[in-house]
């Protein structure tokens, strides 16, 4: 089986246990994430095995809503959901959708998954702050995929105001060495 059916099978899974559990239908929205969040909350501590079927079904939904809120695509390389990324079109940002699920389901940072967002070197330390400038939130909230999905909006909005700084800065630069070189404006050679 290639790498897109098996996201969309552990993405219909996910689908089937918030089915069973909860009544509802997920429909591929970031608002659907509440219920992913709710059956999350109801399942409880689980077997190490358990709950890395359950984070591989988790993450590939989760990897689908952000792909259809931001754009991006999958790179699943290896067989292990594990190691699946996601990079998002919106800004350069990438994430391990499963390990950011499994973390959910721990409710805590855990050593052997792959939680975290991953920005572009450059922008880090300001991303950093800007985002521990809005101040502590709850764990609940960190960990839940609705709180994720909503730090990579704030992340991409970041990075992309970052950017648009870095351009324009970069514009004046390259206006400010053209009117150097430009006779008009004191540069060159004097005009007899």
């Amino acid at each position: 089986m290639n790498a897109a059916a098996r996201i969309a099978e552990l993405a219909l899974a996910a689908g089937e246990y918030v089915r069973s559990s909860l009544a509802v239908e997920l429909d591929g929205s970031a608002e659907s994430l509440a219920f992913v969040d709710h059956y999350i909350s109801k399942i409880g501590n689980t077997s190490d095995e358990v709950m890395a079927l359950v984070a591989a079904a988790l993450g590939a939904y989760f990897g689908e809503v952000a792909i259809a809120r931001f754009g991006g695509q999958w790179r699943a390389e290896e067989d292990d959901p594990a190691s699946w990324t996601v990079t998002l079109e919106a800004a350069p940002l990438r994430f391990h959708p499963v390990g950011m699920a499994a973390e959910a389901i721990r409710g805590q940072d855990l050593e052997d998954w792959d939680g975290g967002l991953r920005v572009p070197s450059a922008w880090e330390a300001d991303v950093a702050e800007a985002l521990e400038s809005s101040g502590p939130v709850e764990a609940d909230y960190y960990y839940s995929l609705t709180g994720r999905l909503e730090t990579m909006e704030r992340t991409i909005d970041l990075v992309n105001e970052l950017r648009r700084r870095e351009a324009e800065t970069a514009a004046a630069a390259a206006a400010g060495l053209a009117g150097s070189n430009d006779p008009g404006e004191g540069g060159g050679q004097p005009l007899n």
